[in-house]
C-alpha cells in the first residue's frame, strides 16, 4: 500500500446524492474506482453507533474501521468510497500515514428528513429497520426525551449530528469540499457546475469538459411515495443554527 496515496470520501447524512456522484464518477472517469456503501459498512454503522451510545468495543470499532479502509483503500488506482454509513466512526477515518480528502455533501434539512423518515432503507430493509437496534444513525449524546420524538424530529436531530461529525474531519483533511445537494442538481449550469468543480477539484480529478444530462434527469432509489411529514417549526427549533452554517435559511 502507497503511504501517501490520498484516503479519498464522499459522505453525507444519508444519501444525499451521493448515488448519483457514484453514478457521475463512473460515467465521466472510467479508470476510477468509486463504491457506494461497500460491504460491510452497514456492521461499521452499527459498531460506530453501539460504541459511541454505550461505550463498548471501542478497541473492535477501531480495528474493524482500519480493516475496512485498508481492504478498500489499496494501492491500485484511484478508489473514492461513497459510504454515508461511516457518519458514527469519522473519528476513525484520518490517519498519520495517509492524507484525507473529503467531500461533504448536505442536503436542507426539512427536505433530508421527510425523505430519509419516509425511504428509512433500501426496500430489502425498509420493513425492519426500525426495529434492529443500532442500524441507523444516533446522536451522541442522544437528545433529551429521545423516545418521544416523532420521526420526522429524530431524523432532523441525525442531520445536525452527521453533518457536524463531519464537517469535524474539515480541520484534519488534506482537502475538505462542502457541497450543496440543491446546487448540483439546480438548473443554474454555472452553479451546477462550480459545485461539481469542487467535488472533482477535492477528489483529485479533472472536471469533464462536457457533463452527460441524461444522469440528471434519472432518479436512483427514489423514497417511496408516503405522509408528508415536513414541520418548518421543528426544522428551525431543531436545525435553525446547524443549517445556516450550510448556507440554508430555515
Amino acid at each position: 500500500m502507497s503511504a501517501r496515496q490520498p484516503l479519498l470520501y464522499v459522505l453525507s447524512a444519508g444519501r444525499t446524492g451521493t448515488v448519483f456522484l457514484e453514478r457521475l464518477i463512473h460515467r465521466h472517469c472510467p479508470h476510477v474506482t468509486a463504491e457506494h456503501e461497500p460491504a460491510p459498512s452497514r456492521y461499521l454503522l452499527m459498531l460506530g453507533n453501539l460504541r459511541n451510545d454505550t461505550g463498548l468495543l471501542p478497541g473492535f470499532t477501531r480495528r474493524f474501521a482500519r480493516w475496512h479502509q485498508d481492504r478498500r483503500h489499496g494501492e491500485d488506482g484511484t478508489y473514492i468510497e461513497i459510504n454515508p454509513f461511516l457518519c458514527p466512526v469519522t473519528d476513525l477515518l484520518a490517519r498519520p500515514d495517509r492524507p484525507v480528502r473529503v467531500v461533504h455533501m448536505v442536503r436542507a434539512p426539512g427536505e433530508w428528513a421527510q425523505s430519509m423518515t419516509t425511504f428509512k432503507a433500501s426496500a430489502r430493509y425498509r420493513h425492519v429497520i426500525d426495529y434492529v437496534p443500532f442500524a441507523k444513525p444516533y446522536p451522541s449524546p442522544r437528545p433529551k426525551g429521545w423516545r418521544q420524538l416523532r420521526p420526522f424530529e429524530k431524523a432532523l436531530h441525525r442531520w445536525n449530528w452527521c453533518n457536524t461529525c463531519i464537517a469535524g474531519l474539515a480541520e484534519e483533511a488534506e482537502r475538505y469540499a462542502l457541497v450543496r445537494s440543491e446546487d448540483v442538481f439546480t438548473a443554474n449550469d454555472t452553479v451546477r457546475n462550480a459545485a461539481l468543480e469542487r467535488v472533482f477539484a477535492a477528489l483529485g480529478l479533472d472536471m469533464p469538459p462536457d457533463l452527460d444530462p441524461a444522469l440528471f434527469q434519472e432518479r436512483v432509489n427514489p423514497a417511496p411515495a408516503g405522509e408528508d411529514l415536513r414541520d418548518v417549526a421543528a426544522v428551525r427549533e431543531i436545525c435553525g443554527e446547524h443549517a445556516r452554517r450550510y448556507g440554508y435559511d430555515v
